[in-house]
């Protein structure tokens, strides 16, 4: 009697979009230190959020991905935490869910290091406290491609620190500006959902640095 195979089903898909190259390159490395196969990150040019999440929307449908991120930080297109607010409505007749961080990126990054018990909203001083733990660090394609490619290996440890500050940081600046400095907690839970569990086994050598 021949045994019949259980169908192994493809995993669904997630799309994270970014018009910041720098985030472009970060979470390029997160796909690769994890072995998410299903993550795509991909570099969309836009000079809005609206433009980014209308292209954002349309790469969704183009590549039939299960989920769609646009992500973006307020610094790159000169926002303030009411635009997200605005923006809204565009991203869920998209079918996209919003990532952003305040003021940029560097905030994600600094957050597994220490907690932040007041509101910044000045970049320069996020990235000089990062430079002195990481030297030569800018929150820029160029370095997070060439001699700070193995950040987030270094910081993977600490990410559950990152996830607790950021939550004691949210209520920190929603109190401040009616809004959440980052949302990125919530990509993360939405990454882990359709890739699961990451798998560094290939990274044990730098984990252990």
């Amino acid at each position: 009697m021949t045994r019949k195979r259980t169908p192994i089903l493809p995993k669904k898909t997630i799309l994270i979009a970014t018009a910041d190259t720098a985030m472009a390159a970060y979470f390029s490395r997160v796909r690769k230190d994890c072995r998410y196969g299903n993550m795509t990150v991909q570099y969309i040019p836009a000079d809005t959020l609206d433009e980014l999440i209308k292209a954002t929307g349309k790469a969704r449908i183009a590549g039939k991905f299960a989920s769609a991120w646009a992500l973006f930080s307020l610094s790159e297109f000169k926002l303030k935490p009411a635009d997200i607010k605005a923006a809204q409505g565009l991203a869920d007749s998209r079918k996209v869910k919003l990532g952003w961080v305040a003021p940029n990126l560097s905030l994600w990054l600094f957050l597994h290091l220490k907690a932040l018990n007041v509101y910044v909203d000045n970049a320069a001083q996020l990235d000089q406290a990062l430079a002195k733990v990481f030297p030569g660090y800018e929150p820029t394609a160029e370095f997070l491609t060439n001699e700070g490619q193995d950040i987030h290996l270094r910081l993977f440890s600490s990410f559950s620190k990152a996830v607790l500050n950021s939550g004691d940081y949210n209520k920190i600046a929603e109190k401040k500006t009616g809004v959440a400095a980052t949302s990125f907690p919530l990509l993360y839970e939405d990454i882990k959902e359709l890739c699961g569990e990451a798998d560094l086994s290939h990274n044990q050598k730098l984990l252990a640095k």
